[in-house]
């Protein structure tokens, strides 16, 4: 016969555990969608976003010149907004995770694009670089977002 506290403790730590198991991926959807629509916002206003510079001047080496200043702005803001509305939606998993992975391939180019501005010696990563570079984590999250589709059988 097990005591009431071991009972009570296991009866926690089951709650605990089916909440982690229901909460974590609308969580992380909508903190993944509130810093995308934060993001893209920002870069709605000129000057708003720190990252206006490289994103523009990434937006044009890409497009071979032909988006640039603020149409390049623009259109990075409204992908990111675009993305922040599909992962709020809590709708598509499959076509969020497509979503997050191109956009994270996409804004990881000045790693190879501006290697003497993102690099300053092996493993020496500009602040710039590693704020590219933490977008690896979004790579792992939309896995974990696209494992929510229910599988066809």
């Amino acid at each position: 016969m097990s005591r009431p506290e071991t009972t009570r403790r296991e009866s926690a730590e089951e709650r605990i555990s089916r909440f982690t198991r229901d909460a974590g991926i609308p969580l992380l959807r909508i903190g993944l969608g509130v810093v995308y629509l934060w993001f893209g916002v920002l870069k709605l206003f000129p000057g708003g976003s720190p990252a206006q510079d490289l994103v523009e001047r990434t937006v044009s080496a890409l497009t071979f010149g032909i988006i640039t200043g603020d149409l390049a702005r623009l259109s990075a803001a409204i992908t990111e907004i675009g993305i922040a509305l599909v992962l709020l939606s809590f709708r598509a998993p499959r076509l969020c995770a497509v979503l997050l992975i191109g956009h994270v391939v996409l804004v990881s180019t000045p790693l190879v694009l501006f290697p003497g501005e993102m690099w300053s010696g092996p493993l020496q990563a500009s602040f710039e670089a590693q704020y590219i570079l933490k977008n690896l984590v979004t790579v792992a999250a939309a896995v974990v977002i696209a494992s929510s589709h229910p599988r066809v059988r």
